[in-house]
């Protein structure tokens, strides 16, 4: 039987805080990481904890990259595409080894998807959540979905956080979800050809036709890999051209919601890596 679930995006979304608010809502974390078994990937460990953004708590998840004593932490949610040839940072936080600089274009990493051992579902979803950001990059950079890169260090975070999103919904038998307005947060962004406007236009391609706001918080809110996401599970939960509504507002659909469920809906929270004047969390939860 299939569900839907509600995503409410007030402090917008990323692959991370994906995987943490579905961690949190119920899918075993040792599932997870077995089910990801079949991709064979390696080189990274699996961050998973119990913390607080302002007083809400919920689960903090992240990929951590193995390499020389450095680690990766989600910047521009470490996807790192490329168009040319020369190392790609979004901030000095990314470990980039030279002598195993391997990229892999979207050709690749549709292959590694096709031929993994997974659900058709599972598959179905990624793929498509894949050639999505890849469409949207291709636009972007003026060039063809085959010539899209990704860095290897990116590849592997952005190939755990989708993958692992497609099988924690279908561990939870859920096959979309409605989300609320996306706030987008502004101000700039560290990229490859320097700072960049938030939201950066892969970001601002993949969420055409999605409401969203904008409030004085600063910072990248929405990352590629979460507004990917967005596009990719929508479950008509968007009226295009609808105007984004106040925090207000949507502070009040959510006690609605509330206040109609005989018992508090089951909510799941993910946490995400920055300190804002707002909580940084996703959240998931049962209408």
């Amino acid at each position: 039987m299939s569900k839907l679930l509600h995503g409410l995006c007030a402090s917008g979304i990323s692959g991370n805080m994906m995987i943490g608010a579905l961690l949190n809502y119920g899918v075993p974390f040792d599932y997870f990481k077995k089910s990801l078994a079949p991709l064979n990937l390696s080189g990274f460990s699996l961050i998973h904890e119990q913390r607080e953004k302002l007083g809400v708590a919920g689960t903090y998840f992240d990929v951590k990259l193995k390499g020389k004593g450095h680690t990766h932490t989600h910047s521009h949610d470490g996807v790192h595409f490329h168009t040319h040839t020369h190392e790609h940072t979004h901030d000095g936080n990314h470990f980039h080894s030279h002598a195993h600089g391997e990229r892999r274009n979207y050709p690749d990493i549709k292959a590694l998807i096709e031929e993994a051992p997974l659900s058709d579902w599972v598959k179905e979803k990624a793929l498509a959540a894949f050639l999505n950001l890849g469409m949207a990059e291709a636009k972007v950079h003026n060039t063809t979905l085959e010539e899209v890169h990704f860095h290897e260090v990116g590849a592997i975070d952005c190939i755990i956080d989708i993958v692992g999103t497609m099988i924690c919904l279908e561990y939870l038998g859920v096959t979309g979800i409605v989300f609320s307005p996306l706030h987008l947060g502004q101000g700039k962004v560290k990229c490859e050809h320097g700072l960049m406007d938030i939201p950066t236009p892969a970001t601002a391609n993949l969420l055409e036709g999605v409401p969203t706001y904008v409030t004085p918080v600063q910072g990248e809110l929405v990352t590629p890999t979460g507004a990917t996401l967005v596009k990719t599970l929508n479950a008509n939960g968007f009226q295009p051209g609808a105007a984004a509504p106040t925090k207000e507002e949507i502070q009040m659909a959510l006690l609605s919601v509330m206040d109609k469920a005989e018992k508090a809906p089951k909510m799941g929270v993910g946490l995400g890596s920055m300190d804002l004047p707002i909580p940084n969390v996703f959240t998931l939860f049962e209408a």
